[in-house]
């Protein structure tokens, strides 16, 4: 019985009732192929030319077929195509994925095979052989959908039992196998699924199985096992990606790093797109400080983003805390000038690669890894600068702005005392669904730092009181701004709040005060709210300054503006506060 349906299975697909979409940027190409499609006895043909199209296509139609040329614009190759296709939830399980490509090289195949296609043509090829790489695409397609509809409809334990019954009714299948060790393993259901690797290895051997195997048992605690079954797998299979990534993790985890490092490198080198390996090596040699390691790995990352989607900020936001990590390990100032370097090309060759809508986002992000750094170095003031200049552009709308960039920034302005900022991104951030691994780390630290919310709220409470008393008792509200000063030398609104007070009261002798509080906001870029108490109070000094020009006074710059060409004009500020 099983012989039979076995045999069913592999009956023609019905070529003139099958949907495809074909993308390849090339018309001559892509005529070409929908014309040997025809021949197959294809019917129902869509076309499109970039990923763009695509994804119109798909937002349409439902495909049982999908041909990707791998070497699409410079945009996006068909493999990034792909994986923005299925992070898209457009592609559903009964679409069998087939990536072409003229180009035979080593890294061509391997990573249009590391996002698991149906099937990889290499073209030409003849029509029949064509043929029977497009129904294997569809077998395989058909084969899973029931099994994935039982996972989506009933949970993992339906979607393993059907798996076992698709295996028993068609006889061994190698997609169905690896299906159904990963839902096992998801399950962790590790007794169950060693039973099975051994049932496959002994009659169906495959590479799925000998990972699945790796991971069973490093999961089961055998981590020496699993490195001699990824060794060997290596030895036998020496392209193997996937196993070269596992004995990476392995290795970093036994405490072999610099192994790890040397298995790592290799995996990049075959696949130089594959941004995930690239952030391996990058962590993996600022472990064992290795900067020329670390720098290959960034210009690769840089020159490969990832950039369908968000996910590239976060590739970088990753990179740079290895970027910190390796740095500050460092003892040498002229190696740490060089990384620096480096890191400057690293984001030129970054901005080459993303699209023009993407670059605001990448100058925001260099400015609070600047201000990262600086803070370190206890520049508290060049820092300051550079985290309000990355956020200046967003200050009225920092809902556009990926949750990675908002992560990053709230540390740093918890550290300055910028509170108005801190409420604008705790809001937005208080609306989002979900959140990348980097921000989730970021943020879970926050949450811990019961000390910094601690000084967050005394801050708020004491600028709050300060503020209520600003107008009718102004040295008293000046204690208080001043008392917060102490704690956040930088922050804003204290600053603001002091200027206000010493402009009310017109004391002599508080030169140095104003001093210090016109250097903390008089450059800065600051959002609409605090810059309009800005201009309002360096208004009143003018105007106090002209009633009295005999009076001396203090050249100073203007407040900051956004519009970066111009530059910053001189005034003379209220003398008597001088005084």
């Amino acid at each position: 019985m099983a012989t039979r349906l076995h045999t069913m299975s592999l009956a023609p697909p019905p070529w003139h009732k099958l949907k495809v979409l074909l993308v390849d940027d090339q018309p001559s190409a892509q005529s070409l192929m929908k014309g040997v499609l025809v021949q197959i006895g294809l019917r129902h043909i869509d076309t499109a030319a970039n990923y763009r199209e695509a994804i119109s296509h798909c937002q349409r139609s439902a495909y049982h077929l999908l041909l990707v040329d791998f070497h699409l614009d410079n945009t996006l190759t068909g493999s990034e195509l792909l994986t923005l296709l299925r992070k898209k939830q457009l592609l559903s399980a009964d679409c069998g994925i087939v990536i072409f490509s003229a180009d035979t090289s080593a890294r061509v195949v391997l990573n249009a095979l590391a996002v698991e296609p149906d099937a990889f043509v290499t073209l030409p090829l003849p029509l029949n052989t064509l043929q029977q790489k497009l129904g294997h695409a569809w077998r395989n397609s058909q084969a899973r959908l029931p099994v994935y509809k039982q996972l989506s409809e009933h949970g993992l334990d339906q979607g393993i039992r059907h798996c076992k019954q698709q295996l028993l009714q068609h006889g061994p299948d190698y997609q169905l196998e690896a299906l159904l060790l990963d839902m096992l393993m998801e399950k962790k259901d590790w007794a169950l699924a060693r039973r099975y690797i051994r049932l496959f290895q002994s009659y169906h051997p495959s590479i799925k199985v000998t990972l699945a195997e790796a991971r069973v048992e490093h999961q089961c605690g055998d981590s020496a096992k699993a490195l001699q079954l990824l060794t060997h797998l290596i030895g036998k299979h020496p392209l193997c990606l996937e196993a070269m990534d596992l004995l990476a993790n392995y290795q970093a985890g036994q405490g072999q790093p610099l192994q790890a490092l040397a298995t790592a490198q290799r995996a990049l080198k075959l696949s130089p797109s594959a941004s995930h390996r690239a952030l391996q090596v990058a962590q993996l040699a600022a472990k064992c400080r290795q900067p020329d390691a670390f720098a290959q790995a960034g210009l690769s990352l840089a020159t490969h983003l990832p950039i369908i989607d968000v996910g590239w900020i976060i590739c970088l936001a990753e990179f740079s805390a290895s970027f910190e990590q390796l740095y500050f390990s460092l003892d040498d100032q002229r190696a740490r000038r060089q990384l620096h370097r480096t890191l400057t090309q690293i984001a030129q060759r970054a901005h080459h690669r993303l699209l023009p809508a993407q670059r605001p986002f990448l100058y925001c992000f260099k400015q609070l890894l600047n201000a990262r750094l600086l803070l370190a170095q206890g520049k508290t003031l060049k820092a300051k600068r550079r985290l309000l200049l990355g956020l200046s552009g967003y200050f009225e709308r920092l809902n556009k702005l990926p949750s990675v960039i908002l992560a990053d920034a709230l540390p740093l302005l918890l550290q300055l005392g910028e509170t108005r900022l801190i409420a604008d991104i705790c809001q937005v951030l208080k609306h989002r669904d979900s959140f990348d691994g980097h921000s989730q780390l970021r943020l879970q630290a926050l949450r811990e730092n019961n000390h910094a919310f601690d000084a967050l709220r005394w801050l708020e409470s004491t600028f709050k009181h300060a503020q209520a008393i600003r107008h009718s008792q102004p040295s008293q509200a000046l204690f208080h701004f001043d008392a917060i000063i102490h704690d956040y030398p930088l922050c804003s609104e204290a600053h603001l709040g002091r200027l206000d007070c010493l402009l009310r009261l017109q004391e002599p002798g508080l030169a140095t005060r104003v001093r210090s509080s016109l250097l903390a906001v008089s450059m800065m870029p600051l959002p609409d709210a605090l810059a309009q108490w800005r201009s309002e109070i360096l208004g009143r000094m003018r105007t106090s300054r002209q009633s009295d020009p005999a009076t001396g006074g203090l050249s100073v710059p203007l407040p900051y503006s956004v519009n970066r060409d111009l530059p910053p004009v001189r005034i003379e500020i209220w003398a008597p506060l001088l005084h």
